[in-house]
């Protein structure tokens, strides 16, 4: 399997009036390029997508994921596409997530669906602290595997865990 990680820093620029990427780095399979500012009306929003080649999670795959926000960034970041959870027939693929929303910060954390293939095995936990003057809005979406295939809900195993704090770890 492959070790992917991606550390991301954000944080509002007053000078340009918009969220910027000051601190990134990223082993692949996991990748970023830069932030996108897409909407007229909130201009400061810096959209941010999480890439990979591979093209879903593999047997063996460690990937860690480390966003924090300070400084009043705005952020919505998402993924490219739908993450597959391929067959595993020994091992299994997982992912760490840690969200990090400092006070007067905003995030949006909205990837593509996740697809357990069949026989596959797959956990992830996602760690979000959010200060109470701040908003994160997090959603995963798991599908039952691939319907079309007759695969629905014939993964091994998919264990996912949320859990979110705020700044006092409470």
């Amino acid at each position: 399997g492959k070790l992917g990680i991606l550390q991301l820093g954000l944080e509002y620029n007053p000078g340009s009036h918009k969220t910027s990427i000051k601190h990134q780095y990223y082993k692949v399979p996991l990748c970023i390029k830069l932030a996108l500012y897409l909407e007229e009306t909130f201009p400061e929003m810096a959209y941010v997508y999480i890439i990979s080649p591979s093209g879903g999670v593999l047997q063996g795959d460690r990937y860690r994921i480390d966003i924090t926000l300070t400084n009043s960034a705005k952020s919505h970041v998402t993924t490219q596409s739908a993450t597959r959870i391929y067959r595993m027939n020994r091992n299994f693929g997982s992912q760490m997530i840690n969200l990090n929303v400092d006070k007067d910060c905003y995030l949006e954390y909205i990837p593509d669906q996740i697809i357990p293939f069949r026989d596959s095995r797959f956990y992830q936990v996602s760690n979000i602290k959010v200060h109470d003057e701040a908003t994160c809005i997090y959603s995963e979406i798991l599908t039952p595997g691939r319907v079309a295939s007759n695969e629905s809900f014939e993964y091994d195993i998919c264990y996912m865990k949320v859990k979110s704090v705020n700044q006092d770890d409470k």
